[in-house]
């Protein structure tokens, strides 16, 4: 039962650790303007390729570079965070965040957003799902209870 237990944990914890890895190499090139600028000027040029309608957020506007690499620099943080220290707690963390970032995903595609995010959105949706599995399994259970002893009653200080 203890190696079960410690075997759902190390998985979990593997898991948990793969998605950061994934979510490190995905994400480090927003945390900084040059290699940002150059992601989208690759994304513009699919898009193009592809003759996609919709739109893709607007690289020369210093604001949205801005939040692109806020948000570079704080999933790289958290991806770091979660390679080195894997935890149940982090993992958990980590999947709300997901699905937080599906629903941001999803509104864009309803507003008009290229339909290039539907690729973040199944692998972001598939990375969800799989940390929860993990989770869920390797989740503490309640020691059972031991069964109720009858209490013995001493009439030996009357």
């Amino acid at each position: 039962m203890q190696h079960t237990k410690h075997s759902r944990l190390a998985q979990a914890h593997g898991l948990i650790r793969l998605s950061a890895i994934y979510d490190l190499i995905v994400t480090i090139g927003f945390a900084f303007l040059p290699t940002a600028s150059l992601i989208f000027v690759g994304l513009q040029a699919l898009h193009a390729e592809l003759g996609l309608s919709g739109e893709l957020p607007d690289a020369s506007s210093p604001s949205t570079m801005m939040f692109v690499n806020l948000m570079g620099s704080v999933v790289t943080a958290w991806a770091l965070f979660r390679i080195f220290r894997p935890s149940l707690a982090a993992g958990a963390a980590d999947t709300l965040a997901r699905a937080l970032f599906s629903l941001g995903m999803i509104t864009a595609l309803a507003q008009g957003a290229s339909p290039l995010i539907v690729v973040m959105l199944a692998l972001e949706i598939a990375w969800g799902v799989a940390q929860a599995a993990v989770l869920v399994r390797a989740r503490p259970r309640p020691a059972p209870a031991a069964a109720a002893q009858p209490v013995v009653s001493s009439d030996a200080h009357r």
